[in-house]
């Protein structure tokens, strides 16, 4: 199912045009927002920069301390917007760097992530994403819904 899902991403990203026309992420190439669930499993907050109107590049960090230690996410995805302008299809993959604390020792591992959602994005500077996200390790996944909310400049 993995590879199937990697060749699916990988023919989107090569057979889709990179920059059909002018649109709004020209005009507003830059969204910071927050995402509750989705790639960074919990809550994470996020920049993406969009160097196209269809293709842009994102980096988010999610963290929390405990008692013993604590947890760090950080996602660095691809994204793509094959369709639309303000209402698009929304495609991405990328990895989760994981980091855990005892406050003694630090160890961390790399996971996979891919995404598909829908995505508005206003002329005003608003944008919302619902998605359906796939994080994996090896032969474990799970798969989890996410919203990002924030603006664009």
């Amino acid at each position: 199912m993995k590879l199937a899902v990697s060749l699916v991403m990988v023919a989107a990203f090569i057979l889709l045009p990179i920059a059909a026309f002018g649109g709004i992420r020209d005009e507003k190439p830059n969204l910071i927002g927050g995402e509750l669930g989705g790639k960074a499993l919990i809550y994470s907050l996020s920049y993406e920069r969009y160097f196209f109107n269809r293709v842009g590049i994102g980096v988010g960090a999610m963290g929390f301390a405990v008692s013993e230690g604590g947890v760090g996410l950080f996602p660095i995805y691809l994204s793509l917007i094959p369709v639309g302008d303000r209402h698009g299809l929304y495609i991405s993959a990328g990895a989760d760097y994981a980091n855990a604390s005892n406050w003694d020792e630090v160890s961390g591992t790399w996971l996979g992530i891919y995404s598909i959602g829908y995505q508005y994005q206003s002329y005003s500077g608003f944008f919302v994403r619902p998605t359906i996200n796939m994080i994996y390790k090896g032969d474990g996944y799970i798969v989890l819904p996410g919203v990002a909310i924030g603006g664009s400049f």
